[in-house]
């Protein structure tokens, strides 16, 4: 039988879904995972390494990778710090593993639109939308991470609702429930990404 291609598997969805802990499981628990190390203009946490959690870079250094066009997408984040995706942290790594990796709605936006440029990323690209299960249930989840200012909070909420607008142009849909059956939604989506890209390719 055949086998799938290595492909960049994006997981979407609003801040407080627990995108960052799904990602984090399955490249533990799921050989040939590794996640994609994003660029960021913000200075690291004390438990961050660069390199590992991020590639931290001055704002010249961002200016200069978006001037020589290494990025696959990037955006300002709270109007305060540039994220961005290297285009060398994919397409080198794609070679040899599959990838995973979180961003918002509007970073998924611009890899589509990249991957129609990139043959290296076309037919290559699965992506997931963490749905929560309702406003309220999201409220509480950004309430729980830590003291939130009420209009951060409110804001938050807001771009929620945005982003929950673009669920369904996503090729799965994981209605957020707990931990465990989240995880278990994902690999199930997985299998059946997996199933699609044998018979495709």
């Amino acid at each position: 039988m055949p086998e799938a291609p290595n492909v960049l598997l994006i997981l979407a969805g609003p801040a407080g879904v627990g995108k960052s802990t799904l990602c984090e499981r399955l490249v533990r628990e799921i050989p040939g995972f590794e996640r994609v190390v994003t660029a960021t203009t913000r200075p690291p946490r004390p438990n961050e390494v660069n390199g590992r959690d991020y590639h931290f870079l001055s704002e010249a250094e961002f200016d200069a990778g978006l001037a020589a066009g290494d990025f696959l997408e990037w955006a300002w984040v709270h109007r305060k710090y540039r994220y961005g995706t290297p285009k060398s942290s994919v397409l080198e790594r794609l070679k040899h593993t599959c990838l995973v990796m979180n961003i918002d709605v509007q970073g998924v936006r611009s890899i589509r639109s990249a991957a129609q440029e990139t043959p290296a990323l076309r037919g290559r690209l699965v992506t997931m939308f963490i749905a929560p299960d309702s406003m309220d249930v999201l409220r509480e989840r950004l309430q729980g991470r830590g003291p939130l200012q009420a209009e951060e909070l409110e804001r938050r909420l807001q771009s929620a609702e945005l982003e929950m607008a673009d669920r369904f142009t996503y090729d799965y849909i994981i209605h957020s429930a707990s931990k465990e059956q989240d995880f278990r939604a994902l690999l199930d989506y997985w299998e059946q990404a997996k199933a699609k890209l044998v018979r495709g390719h």
